[in-house]
């Protein structure tokens, strides 16, 4: 069977396209380049073959003779690429909630690359992985795409909050396009870069999750949540293994962490293929294992009648300190500080 290929949301590509015209590419050109059809783009809902997406990256370069243009590219794009999403995360009361929708929702615009926010102590992180198991350009060819990525959340960083923010480091898998580019990523990102690192990474200071966003507004955000949400299904037809553990682990973790070969034998693999595939994916059953236990724990903590030893249990701590130590370290607060405010 052909694996399902990788698509990117319209949205990214129409960016792309104006960037390129204000270059002095002619879009029709472009589009022929890539193999994108002349009526592009049929409705706002369409996606483009992640192949068509790596061409039209490649026919970039060409033109512009740049060896950075996703990161250029994300110094001058317009907030509409991000379509609904854009919406969800200006909606945002801080800039935690804001990266955490965009982990979330990241796949709705190249549902090839997942996100995830990590927080670990004073420090915090945005990294990045590609999904495994179907025809993804991004395996092939990552460079301008997380370029483009690192370089937007850069931007957004410094104008969503009052208060601009920025990076400490931020790493990348792939190599420096040149010796010189270090300097221009430098410039561009406002920090450190790292290039050759075991994973991509955006670093920052954990304080800055706590920055409020002049344009939050809840009742919004819960309506453009809906259109987000609504909006995953269709794209999303074959889910990760990934995807398949956490939704297993999910149901399982009541009173004990279920073990990695106790879920293999729920998806019908081997632990060691389990194991493998979870690594291509750019992640592990530990990693996934964590973050359930976060998801679960935030959601028991919601409820007024559960006890932060009573969710402990339930996610298969044999004692309360564990928990609150894992928790500290999943979130960087007390257990305390997401439980809801007591009236009266």
């Amino acid at each position: 069977m052909t694996p399902r290929e990788t698509t990117v949301a319209a949205s990214v590509v129409a960016d792309m396209l104006q960037y390129l015209a204000r270059r002095g590419v002619r879009t029709e050109v472009a589009l022929r380049a890539a193999v994108i059809g002349a009526g592009f783009p049929a409705s706002p809902d369409e996606r483009v073959p992640g192949s068509r997406v790596e061409r039209l990256w490649s026919f970039a370069v060409d033109q512009t003779g740049d060896p950075l243009v996703g990161l250029h590219m994300a110094e001058s794009y317009n907030p509409g690429a991000l379509d609904i999403l854009g919406y969800v995360l200006v909606s945002c009361r801080n800039v935690g909630e804001a990266l955490e929708k965009f982990a979330r929702y990241a796949r709705l615009l190249n549902d090839g690359m997942r996100v995830e926010l990590v927080r670990e102590g004073k420090t915090a992180f945005c990294r990045t992985t590609y999904v495994d198991g179907m025809d993804n350009y991004l395996l092939r060819s990552p460079q301008h795409a997380i370029d483009a990525t690192w370089g937007g959340l850069a931007r957004e960083m410094r104008r969503l909050a009052g208060t601009p923010l920025g990076a400490t480091a931020v790493w990348f898998r792939h190599a420096a396009p040149n010796p010189a580019s270090v300097a221009e990523y430098n410039r561009v990102l406002g920090a450190a870069v790292r290039f050759g690192a075991a994973e991509d990474r955006f670093i920052f200071p954990s304080t800055h999750l706590d920055q409020p966003l002049p344009s939050a507004n809840p009742m919004l955000l819960e309506v453009f949540e809906q259109h987000a949400r609504a909006a995953l299904p269709a794209i999303v037809a074959e889910p990760s293994c990934a995807d398949q553990v956490a939704r297993v682990l999910s149901q399982k973790l009541k009173g004990s962490a279920p073990a990695l070969d106790e879920i293999a034998r729920e998806l019908s693999m081997s632990s060691r293929n389990l194991q493998r595939t979870l690594r291509g994916a750019g992640t592990s059953y530990q990693l996934l294992l964590d973050a359930a236990r976060r998801d679960l724990a935030i959601r028991h903590l919601a409820n007024p009648a559960t006890s932060a030893g009573q969710v402990g249990f339930l996610l298969g701590f044999s004692e309360p300190s564990a928990f609150h130590r894992a928790f500290r370290r999943w979130t960087g607060k007390p257990p305390s500080a997401f439980r809801p405010a007591q009236s009266g």
